[in-house]
């Protein structure tokens, strides 16, 4: 899928723009604001530090990259049903875009008017903040779960009011770290072909009985949290996000790739173990008590990168899980070389 995914964020390399001209700090009103998921950790006084991340762009028609897209993707445009290219307009959404650079983002959180640092060149602009206990929205029913909201505030533009929100995750627990592309989700990432038609022209759907085991796990597993981490570029995050929703997974949060730079949006297959690796060793440490279930895919390198993970943190893993779409069982050299000197009872493959 890395490759696949390279040759595709090449070809929007004409569409997403580093914004490098940008000369006023102003959010006006042509300008979009995506905030995107953040969590919130508690510090030892009883505070919340809240990672806040957004983006801010500028939508393009681009229609000769667009139709560079499509020479690409090597179908008929003219054959395909209405359905098919209003989904594709909408997949291929967040990628007719100009990133803006050096632009001013202010929200509201905690009753108060906070600047987030002007954004960089890829359009992005983070800052962590804190806040007192009182400002999170504990879910019904739940224990140590919740929310922390935060709002845009930008007085006469349309996007005034619009709201980011950080988790609450408890300090001790079960956090289950999945891969998206044909673990839950089917891709079909080996062919380019079926790839871009699941991606691009086709609904998204479900690995048969993946949601209901997450459901089983929400259940039975001590205050158990969700991570759906994929190299999928951000663009796509509102698609996945649905696509999570309507398919009944647990909530939580998605981890994507950084793509909003035209010199990041070539996706290597170094820079997407390194992506997958550095994600889990941050939830890994930024939640130090919690135990992690790692499920993924025997079609990319899920299972190289979760022995990795397990050899460095070998009490904090209780289970590898892999999909298996390679059709090799556990006597295959890969996977004897993959787990060596890894206990056998805790990695485990799935039909």
């Amino acid at each position: 899928m890395k490759k696949i995914w390279s040759v595709f964020l090449f070809a929007m390399c004409f569409i997403v723009t580093d914004g490098a001209f940008a000369q006023s700090s102003e959010l006006k009103p042509t300008l979009f604001v995506m905030f995107l998921p953040g969590i919130a950790v508690e510090q030892a006084e009883g505070s919340f530090s809240v990672n806040i991340d957004a983006w801010v762009f500028e939508k393009e028609s681009k229609r000769i990259a667009t139709s560079a897209l499509i020479s690409w993707m090597n179908v008929d445009f003219s054959k395909l049903s209405s359905e098919q290219k209003a989904l594709f307009a909408e997949r291929t959404h967040y990628f007719r875009t100009d990133s803006e650079r050096g632009k001013q983002v202010r929200v509201r959180l905690a009753d108060q008017v906070f600047t987030l640092p002007r954004t960089n060149g890829p359009g992005r602009t983070h800052a962590e903040l804190s806040v007192g206990r009182e400002w999170v929205k504990w879910q019904d029913g739940s224990d140590g779960f919740g929310w922390i909201s935060w709002a845009l505030e930008a007085p006469g533009h349309p996007l005034h009011g619009q709201e980011g929100r950080a988790k609450v995750i408890p300090a001790e627990g079960v956090s289950v770290v999945s891969d998206i592309d044909d673990t839950i989700k089917i891709s079909e990432v080996r062919s380019k072909k079926a790839l871009v038609h699941n991606t691009f022209l086709k609904p998204f759907r479900a690995v048969p009985g993946m949601a209901e085991w997450y459901q089983e796990i929400a259940r039975n597993e001590r205050q158990a949290s969700f991570h759906y981490l994929t190299a999928s570029p951000i663009q796509l995050y509102p698609a996945l996000s649905e696509f999570l929703e309507d398919a009944r997974f647990p909530p939580g949060l998605l981890h994507l790739r950084e793509s909003t730079s035209k010199r990041n949006i070539h996706a290597s297959r170094k820079g997407t173990i390194a992506h997958k690796k550095n994600v889990i060793t941050r939830l890994l440490t930024t939640w130090p008590q919690r135990k992690f279930i790692l499920v993924g895919d025997s079609g990319e390198s899920d299972p190289e990168i979760y022995a990795d993970i397990a050899r460095s943190y070998p009490e904090r893993i209780l289970a590898i899980h892999i999909r298996n779409v390679t059709n090799e069982d556990r006597t295959a050299l890969r996977y004897q070389q993959t787990f060596a000197g890894i206990d056998p009872q805790i990695w485990y493959l799935r039909d």
